[in-house]
């Protein structure tokens, strides 16, 4: 059940060449890792998006997630809530502290995003607007059809939050009005005037391309987005003509400003053992560069390999590039290897690319 989790999630401006990402390197960062071991009732959790609150506040969202009801019992004697969220302070992780939240139902840890019936919620990116916060997350159900992995995506779903300095156990989740079953909201990053949203359809990999204007998408007005529509096409509200932007972006993935110009995309390179690789562009509507790998996850060499969830935290001070993916398992392998399905954190020197 957990380890297939990450096989589901699993042109432009001529302007805008995306240029080739050469001599990066990525390190393991076990200082940090401590982060998400920093409380004995969180015992791992997987997909592990970052939003920036401000004043040193970050919001960790992730999925599938162990979540004891005290010190000491096992992830075996533990709750398996599809979504949990944590507020780190202080932006470097090394030195930063966590706090984690789940709901308490009957007593026992529960999804902090709520269900829909027996559609579950898994994290997808999320942004902050002012005064308020935009999530997104993914609606999905069970799928019971041959060759199936159990599980299907059946939309998304976008939430506000108004009072985001207070702590997660005092929000109440206002949902927006959603539509459609494409997954909105992998990656969300503002510029200018306009909030983008990258966008994959079901299954596939390839990402496409939306944005609001920031006043609509601050007020839950997410019903007419723009599409890239390529060179030809420009911005439409008339999502037939999108086109791909980035092709093969993976399930989870990653896209912020470059600090020497453009912009960074990041994503594990297909799921069980894979690596961490990223592509450039000068403009989010591409042409996006070939991709380059930044780091082999041990894992990809041991036993059982499954890596995914591969993507990077621009607010995160201690490096050029942090990075952030998830070794999964079995569902024997994850009830007593304890060295798996916490989020790995790795640092990357992109001093030798420009």
């Amino acid at each position: 059940m957990f380890g297939l989790k990450g096989a589901f999630f699993l042109a432009a401006f001529l302007v805008c060449a995306g240029g080739d990402a050469l001599g990066q390197t990525g390190q393991a960062w076990p200082e940090a890792d401590r982060l998400f071991r920093s409380d004995p009732r969180w015992l791992g959790g997987d997909a592990a998006y970052s939003v920036d609150l401000g004043e040193g506040r970050v919001l960790w969202m992730f999925g599938d997630s162990f979540v004891a009801t005290k010190a000491g019992l096992t992830r075996r004697q533990s709750a398996f809530i599809r979504n949990s969220v944590a507020i780190q302070t202080g932006y470097d992780p090394s030195h930063a502290a966590m706090k984690f939240y789940s709901v308490v139902r009957r007593g026992k840890p529960f999804d902090f995003a709520p269900p829909d019936g027996e559609n579950w919620l898994w994290p997808l990116h999320g942004i902050r607007l002012g005064n308020r916060l935009l999530l997104f997350y993914a609606r999905m159900a069970r799928d019971r059809s041959r060759d199936s992995l159990g599980f299907q995506s059946v939309g998304w779903n976008a939430f506000f939050v108004d009072n985001p300095d207070t702590e997660p156990s005092k929000w109440k989740l206002r949902s927006a009005r959603t539509q459609g079953k494409m997954l909105i909201g992998a990656s969300v990053i503002r510029q200018g005037e306009y909030v983008y949203a990258f966008v994959l359809q079901d299954v596939e990999h390839d990402a496409y391309l939306l944005r609001w204007a920031v006043s609509e998408a601050a007020e839950g007005r997410l019903f007419s987005p723009q599409w890239w529509c390529g060179v030809g096409g420009g911005w439409r509200t008339d999502p037939s003509s999108r086109q791909m932007v980035i092709r093969d972006a993976g399930s989870e993935f990653s896209v912020q400003s470059d600090p020497h110009g453009g912009f960074i995309e990041v994503n594990t390179n297909g799921f069980g053992a894979t690596s961490i690789v990223m592509r450039r562009a000068t403009c989010l509507e591409g042409p996006w560069g070939e991709p380059r790998t930044l780091y082999r996850p041990p894992e990809s060499d041991g036993p059982e390999p499954f890596v995914y969830a591969g993507k990077a935290h621009p607010e995160l001070l201690g490096a050029d590039l942090v990075v952030t993916y998830v070794a999964n398992g079995s569902d024997d392998r994850l009830a007593t290897d304890m060295s798996i399905y916490y989020p790995r954190i790795v640092r990357v020197d992109l001093s030798s690319t420009h």
